[in-house]
């Protein structure tokens, strides 16, 4: 009670005329209509008149700054939510801060709202559309670019990592909350004799990775992660709660299959799992200078993989390891002649994992024990791009990285790596027999680039961009001179710098946009949301 007769004496400061609307009355909508708890009935019907005094000041100044929207939105759920909300005052702030991956996203939001459930989601979107307040939403904090799942202190930030439900039905569906890590997922599912299509990397968050489309252990076998989701249910821009599947608002599935947060707040994924997948693997370590053998090895292993869909690799350089991931979808006793070439090379230096009969879940669960922990005070961007392969290109490529590392290193401290994903063509073909996606791949034999470069000092942030850009368009030069460039950019590896919605295809991207506007014809999640790979960004 003395938080609320604080507020009302702090916004009577500010009172000049009745109320336009009820914000109170509105919340309480949202609670009825989607069968919300009677403790949060009482707790808005307690704090009522704070919530609408507060909203009415915001309506009532001729130009309110972004500051104080955010300030509005951060009271007003602060008085709903009490010790769920994060201000700058609360012992928790700083953490909250410090979740994201990259330092580029450590950013300082006017506060840091914990909704509990999708009713609580819900509510607090009413309130920061109520108040036009810039947001931001976080899932797993995994996205290095600046602005993706941060915001600064004139907008506030809408952190799912508490809601983590999930359960199992008897036909192998997983429900799960946007609050999990793949880690949750992929022992929860094997503790069900099943397997899950999720993250390579275990603490990588599920929203993100679904909205971008995915890439799984052994795409070839059932796509990519976005493939695998049966329904998605949803909080659109006017706090509606709605379930998106091939049967219910197929339109609004097919675009959350790939095209990010421009459509709503998922509040839980449906995923359809697999009977438990064995898998053998092994990762190993060779020497960077070998590069002519390793990429002469790593076509011929591509080339299996059109024939076995068993087959998944990835090939990781940096300027003196090269990383190769190697993966069966079964247990053999010895492991495939596929990977002979790379058995055959005289450059290995070491094992990261050593080869391993396991499951989908203890692979993912060996890479990360394996990993190098990352470095929490190192800032971070990516970049993606897409071509068809061969080694020509490789070696070009990779001559070219090199030649940057002589001119960054004497400039300033960076780590610069890329990695070679192969995608086969039946990645492409098992994704639309699971109803598409909207991603406007075509079903060819493709590599999907990830470059990334790491740095400590803020000041050499603009070098960093410019070394990426110079690494990233030196790729797509060669590429193109050798009409071997795709124009598709994968989401969850592409840099703020990238229009990734616009490579998808001038079809998809206009599904995109109508859908868009159909749910959100207020275009709140393009006008109010901080950043991200938004419709409105592409001209």
């Amino acid at each position: 009670m003395a938080r609320v007769i604080f507020a009302l004496c702090y916004l009577a400061l500010f009172w000049t005329k009745p109320a336009l609307a009820s914000l109170s009355e509105d919340l309480l909508n949202i609670v009825s209509i989607n069968l919300g708890p009677s403790s949060l009935v009482n707790q808005i019907t307690e704090v009522s008149e704070a919530i609408d005094k507060a909203n009415e000041k915001i309506i009532d100044l001729v130009a309110p700054t972004i500051a104080q929207r955010a300030a509005t939105s951060c009271l007003i759920t602060n008085l709903i939510f009490d010790q769920n909300v994060h201000t700058k005052a609360s012992p928790n702030y700083t953490e909250d801060e410090d979740i994201n991956w990259s330092q580029t996203c450590r950013l300082p939001a006017a506060c840091f709202i914990h909704p509990q459930s999708t009713v609580e989601v819900a509510i607090a979107l009413k309130v920061i559309t109520a108040t036009g307040t810039k947001f931001s939403i976080r899932g797993g904090g995994h996205n290095p670019n600046p602005g993706f799942g941060s915001v600064d202190s004139q907008g506030v930030l809408l952190d799912l990592q508490d809601m983590k439900i999930m359960s199992i039905d008897s036909d192998g569906t997983l429900h799960a909350g946007p609050g999990h890590r793949w880690i949750d997922l992929y022992e929860f599912s094997a503790a069900n004799n099943r397997t899950v299509k999720g993250g390579r990397t275990i603490d990588v968050g599920v929203p993100g990775f679904i909205l971008g489309g995915g890439m799984p252990f052994f795409p070839a076998l059932h796509g990519l992660g976005a493939d695998s989701v049966l329904n998605y249910e949803i909080v659109l821009a006017n706090s509606t709660v709605v379930n998106a599947s091939h049967d219910q608002n197929p339109e609004l599935f097919r675009a959350l299959k790939g095209g990010g947060s421009n459509f709503g707040i998922v509040t839980r994924f449906d995923i359809q799992t697999y009977p438990l997948l064995r898998s053998q693997y092994v990762v190993n370590l060779y020497n960077s200078s070998d590069y002519l053998n390793i990429f002469q090895a790593t076509i011929k292993v591509q080339d299996s993989m059109e024939l076995d869909p068993k087959i998944d690799m990835y090939v990781t350089v940096t300027p003196t390891v090269v990383v190769v991931g190697m993966f069966y979808a079964d247990w053999v006793p010895q492991p495939p002649a596929a990977f002979d070439p790379f058995y055959q090379l005289e450059s290995l230096v070491g094992k990261m994992v050593p080869l391993t009969n396991g499951t989908v879940t203890s692979l993912a669960v060996d890479l990360g024990a394996n990993t190098p922990q990352y470095n929490a005070r190192l800032r971070r961007i990516p970049t993606a791009v897409t071509t068809t392969g061969d080694v020509e290109l490789y070696i070009q490529n990779h001559e070219h990285f090199l030649k940057i590392l002589d001119t960054v290193e004497p400039t300033f401290a960076a780590n610069l790596s890329y990695t070679i994903q192969p995608v086969a063509s039946t990645t492409v073909r098992e994704g639309n027999a699971r109803r598409g996606n909207s991603l406007g791949l075509h079903s060819i034999p493709q590599i999907w680039w990830s470059m990334v470069v790491e740095w400590a000092d803020k000041k050499n942030d603009l070098q960093a961009q410019q070394t990426l850009n110079a690494l990233d368009s030196n790729l797509r030069s060669i590429a193109n001179s050798r009409d071997e460039l795709i124009p598709f950019q994968f989401m969850n590896d592409a840099s703020f710098m990238q229009t990734v919605l616009d490579s998808y295809g001038s079809d998809n991207l206009a599904r995109l946009r109508s859908v868009a506007a159909h749910y959100d014809p207020t275009a709140v999640f393009q006008e109010l949301q901080n950043d991200g790979f938004l419709l409105h960004k592409i001209k």
